[in-house]
């Protein structure tokens, strides 16, 4: 039998989309049966961005809690005077720079932008050591020109004493 079957155009385009079909099915039973066990690399990243952002987030907060703390530390410091300042108003900056530090120390913030907060603090540790190095050196000047002061008053006192003297002294011998 060698006959040739021959089909119409529509038998053909039925036959067509027939094939196109069974070729999907089948695609997508393999792909089910294959693929029902292999993890999705996109669930795991969509986790990863949910935690960055609440890091994000918990760090926002903590920082609008320090903010107002940076900058009254820094005015306390800015304000001194070159006096030695006053033993409670040091103990008050100490304390302020040591909860700078401290700031993100109870949290659970992983965010590599609080360790610019020890930065900050070392900073305020630094600045708030040289204005009493200032103080300090300023109180020296005054009682070293005090001191210089009252020495010149005693050597012009001898220098006068010592011209009389001497002028006592020629008058003697002439």
């Amino acid at each position: 039998m060698d006959g040739i079957i021959s089909l119409s155009k529509r038998e053909k385009r039925y036959q067509f989309f027939y094939l196109v079909c069974m070729l999907l099915v089948a695609l997508i039973v393999l792909g089910v049966i294959f693929f029902r066990k292999f993890e999705s690399p996109f669930s795991g990243t969509d986790v990863l961005d949910i935690q960055l952002l609440s890091q994000k987030n918990k760090f926002v907060k903590q920082q609008e809690i320090v903010a107002p703390l940076l900058q009254n530390t820094f005015t306390k410091i800015s304000i001194l005077k070159v006096e030695k300042p006053q033993p409670f108003v040091e103990n008050d900056i100490k304390n302020s720079i040591n909860d700078i530090a401290n700031s993100f120390q109870g949290t659970d913030i992983y965010d590599m932008r609080k360790e610019a907060y020890l930065q900050i603090a070392n900073f305020y540790k630094m600045y708030f050591e040289d204005k009493k190095i200032a103080a300090k050196k300023t109180e020296n000047i005054r009682l070293f020109e005090q001191q210089f002061q009252e020495c010149s008053i005693g050597f012009k006192d001898k220098e006068q004493e010592l011209t009389q003297k001497k002028n006592a002294m020629l008058s003697r011998t002439n």
